[in-house]
């Protein structure tokens, strides 16, 4: 008998009848899942009247029932600890939204544990999907990479609001400490026209925990053994009815000197940050509004070994590198809500933020200033009926620019508002389409068009096929973005003004399942292309001692292909893996070259464990790196040329945690097998001569770390 797809739909609460947002509801043995809205609402299709679902919610029992697609389920979940002794199945810690038109991946708070989760930068490392790695051997930053392209192409919101971008680019992943974050949605290709027109290949919108369902309090205390402590606090609590309330606290301290590879320089610069959010949520039946502040101090110290705080880069005899950073947000949201029309609201998203940054690379220093201010005001509703929706809206973005670097000054300043209109045809559960075109009108650039197009079709009950196309913009900040270059001897040399940088990217994806025995194997295959109008180029290649700035003149172009299969064996034991293939070429210096520092082969595998109730729980993640080509060093002397492509290697990370009533405690390592990138500094012994290079990195420097940490909560 042929299952033929069900809709069920409902909403998920708390014994007292309270919604819980951002609850997730799961297809048993599938990756079929949607979260529940702002409601405390949800509707999923599933694959037949007879499918299991699984609601969970952090600090609630997880439950599993069975679908009832005749009428609205309405699910309490418990968080009573006299109810343990029931039989519970744990949800999937990720999945794909299959209501979405677009190619969606949640990430859980749940498969944030798995492993350190720091902060943001650390938050994919059990996650295939974004590429995470350090940019060179003295600053410490990470960046990521998304269809193989750098993480500057990537739109990175916090709640829907554009958030590491401008000077924080390269370092602001490090700013979001993982014990605020709730959940991640990784969508792949350009996203949608309400967020802006800034993604190019992908878009990060991190869900922070909010104040009305956050724990009452919640610590989280780390150390590894480089040194590095950590301390994490929030607090949440009820004001009245309406008003909720939570602070949110992170501060962490490195102060050891780390050199394992004995080449004078610290391996991980000295750090030192205080962090802290306080945020409000008001809701009644027709209005919710939040507004919160954020104020963050980082810094950091390296370079050679006994470079410290407070030391003057420029005097010392040392080679140092310092970056100093002062971050002040504040943002909110407003929503206006009509009851008995769902379909039909307002909303109005803001933010301004300003951001200072005093670094120093040996003997240049740098400084920046950036003030950011942000709006957008939505309208959402129907035409006729639900089968046609709508979204259009206004925003204005303003940045104002300030950099000095060694002797040169870069300012600048954006204001760019824009019109959008996007629109959604939902005629049935089998097909979706999501239209947007959005128009801004750049003082210095001139008019965007940004058109975006996402299509999802549901073949059978256990296949769907989801196309995309769409336009993207942005605009380069050419020093901060090649901070890596800072920490060498090569000169930075911008050959003319650089270009917004354009972009299409088009491509789609396939989901299925395949049943063995009353388990189910998921597949996801996807594949992207992007190909750029015009894209500022960072030239290596030219000279070992130069880098060349310059806008395309040629062609640019990306191809990723991903394959990821998850099984789960029973209720304890689960895998993922996946396979990536990267070509990734660029016009550099009148040649169409492989791009450097891009393995085209990566392979991914993460296997679960966990006991009922999460009692014990352990990951593995094992992942092999390809072969990577590095810029030339032909024309530096012989005793400092590197080769032109890399070996390849492994990573393996591991976490087992033992759960609690109050919480849990984790032991964990990252990289197990002690994989180091050999003589990561050209000329480590005179970093002040023509040929030191810190940024030809391209595998971890710093080897082994173990780690270990504990959580504990008090419900509200």
């Amino acid at each position: 008998m042929t299952l033929q797809a069900q809709k069920v739909r409902g909403m998920i609460a708390d014994q007292q009848h309270q919604p819980l947002i951002g609850a997730t509801v799961l297809e048993l043995g599938t990756q079929n899942g949607v979260v529940t809205n702002a409601s405390g609402r949800f509707e999923l299709t599933v694959s037949g009247k007879d499918a299991l679902i699984i609601i969970s919610y952090t600090g609630f029992l997880s439950d599993t029932l069975r679908a009832d697609t005749s009428r609205p389920m309405h699910v309490l979940l418990e968080e009573d600890s006299k109810v343990l002794d029931q039989v519970v199945v744990s949800a999937s810690s990720t999945f794909l939204d299959d209501l979405e038109s677009k190619h969606i991946e949640v990430i859980t708070e749940a498969e944030l544990t798995k492993a350190a989760c720091c902060n943001l930068s650390e938050s994919f490392e059990t996650n295939a999907s974004v590429d995470v790695s350090f940019t060179d051997a003295i600053s410490g930053a990470k960046t990521i990479r998304m269809l193989g392209l750098d993480g500057r192409y990537v739109q990175i919101n916090r709640e829907n609001i554009p958030n590491v971008r401008g000077l924080s680019s390269r370092y602001g992943l490090g700013y979001v400490p993982g014990t605020w974050v709730q959940s991640i949605d990784v969508g792949k290709g350009a996203g949608t026209v309400v967020n802006g027109y800034e993604s190019m290949t992908g878009q990060i919108n991190v869900e922070l925990k909010k104040p009305e369902n956050s724990e009452k309090l919640y610590l989280n205390s780390y150390a590894n053994s480089f040194g590095r402590l950590e301390l994490n606090a929030n607090h949440a609590w009820d004001i009245n009815e309406k008003w909720s309330s939570a602070i949110l606290l992170h501060t962490d301290f490195f102060n050891s000197e780390i050199d394992r590879n004995d080449d004078g320089f610290l391996d991980l610069p000295k750090s030192k940050q205080i962090n802290v959010m306080n945020r409000y949520k008001f809701q009644s039946e027709n209005l919710v509004s939040q507004i919160g502040i954020n104020v963050m101090r980082d810094e950091k110290a390296g370079g050679q070994v006994g470079f410290d705080f407070g030391d003057d880069f420029q005097a010392s005899t040392q080679y140092g590198f310092v970056n100093n950073t002062t971050r002040l947000e504040l943002f909110g949201k407003t929503g206006l809500l009509f009851q008995h029309k769902p379909y039909k609201g307002w909303g109005f998203i803001y933010s301004g933020a300003y951001q200072d940054i005093e670094a120093g690379f040996g003997r240049d220093s740098y400084e920046g200033e950036e003030t950011t201010l942000y709006g957008n005001i939505i309208f959402q509703n129907i035409i006729g009926n639900t089968f046609h929706q709508y979204k259009a809206g206004a925003s204005i973005l303003y940045d104002k620019f300030d950099e000095v670097y060694a002797d040169s000054t870069f300012s600048r300043k954006e204001v760019v508002p824009g019109l959008y209109y996007e629109y959604s045809y939902l005629p049935n559960d089998d097909f979706s389409l999501l239209l947007g075109a959005r128009t801004d009108f750049h003082n210095l650039f001139g008019t965007y068009f940004t058109p975006r197009l996402h299509t999802r079709y549901q073949l059978t009950p256990n296949t769907t096929i989801r196309a995309a196309v769409g336009r993207g913009y942005r605009t380069p900040n050419a020093i901060v973005e090649n901070s890596n270059i800072l920490v060498s001897s090569r000169q930075l040399i911008i050959q003319e003004a650089p270009e917004p940088e354009v972009s299409w990217n088009m491509g789609g994806s396939i989901v299925t399942s395949v049943s063995f025995g009353d388990k189910k194997l998921n597949l996801v295959a996807d594949y992207f292309y992007t190909t750029f109008e015009n894209q500022l180029i960072y030239d290596m290649e030219q000279s070992s001692s130069q880098l060349v700035v310059y806008n395309l003149d040629g062609k640019s172009n990306a191809n990723s292909f991903q394959i990821e299969g998850s099984y789960s064996f029973n209720d304890f034991l689960s895998v993922k893996g996946a396979y990536k293939y990267y070509d990734v070429k660029t016009t550099i210096n009148g040649a169409l070259r492989q791009v450097p520092f891009v393995s085209r082969d990566r392979f991914f595998l993460n296997t679960s464990y966990a006991t009922k109730f999460d009692k014990w729980e352990a990951d593995v993640t094992l992942q092999w790196f390809g072969s990577k080509r590095l810029p030339d060093t032909g024309d530096k002397p012989v005793e400092f040329q590197r080769s032109s492509t890399t070996p390849d290697f492994f990573l393996l990370n591991a976490q087992i945690s033992r759960g609690f009533r109050w919480g849990n405690i984790y032991l964990g390592s990252e990289n197990l097998l002690n994989f180091r990138q050999a003589e990561p500094i050209i000329d480590a012994q005179n970093p002040f001569s023509n040929d030191f290079d810190a940024s030809l990195v391209w595998a971890p420097i710093a080897g082994r770390m173990v780690y270990a940490g504990f959580r504990y909560k008090i419900k509200r």
